[in-house]
């Protein structure tokens, strides 16, 4: 099957034709630019954080391209917020915990560090993860040991959308698919 070269998006009311890109050997995905796009990012995150499970106590997202999704979902509800630095920076304070991740749409191994304070808000709360696309799982299966070792209660998952198999563990509003060629 050969791959579009654009997804058309719908949601929220707003339309988008999302680049359709080769991630990996035959596999081609529409790129969702939250970063880039206010009105989209907005839009999205207002419906997001009405979906936000009752009892959710700090949002924590990875660090990355859809960090303004974070900003609106904490606005809206304002709920405490922790990012997940990729990077080990030096004004975090001692200790510092990490994980190792792999993506698809990241191909080398990444790390996530949460700093002491980090973990003082997360520590016996519960937690929602938030990113813009779960695809693999493999950034949620590393945030969420992350999140365990700062000794999170209960975690759940929300983002724009999935990708490839449906996950019904992740609280979505839109799915995308995956182009294999």
């Amino acid at each position: 099957m050969t791959a579009p070269k654009s997804y058309r998006l719908e949601i929220e009311g707003l339309v988008r034709d999302l680049r359709v890109v080769e991630v990996a050997p035959r596999v081609h995905i529409g790129v969702l630019k939250l970063a880039t796009d206010a009105k989209l990012t907005e839009a999205v995150g207002k419906a997001l954080a009405k979906r936000v499970p009752k009892g959710v106590e700090v949002l924590v997202m990875p660090d990355g391209k859809a960090q303004s999704l974070l900003h609106v979902i904490q606005r809206e509800t304002g709920l405490p917020a922790v990012l997940a630095r990729k990077t080990r920076k030096s004004y975090m304070r001692e200790p510092v915990i990490d994980t190792l991740a792999t993506s698809i749409t990241t191909r080398e191994r990444h790390a996530f560090y949460l700093d002491a304070d980090d973990v003082e808000l997360i520590e016996g709360r519960n937690i929602l993860i938030i990113d813009d696309v779960v695809s693999s799982g493999g950034t949620i299966d590393a945030m969420t040991a992350l999140l365990m070792l700062a000794g999170a209660r209960d975690i759940n998952v929300m983002a724009v959308g999935t990708e490839g198999e449906e996950r019904p563990d992740v609280i979505a509003l839109h799915h995308f698919p995956v182009y294999l060629s």
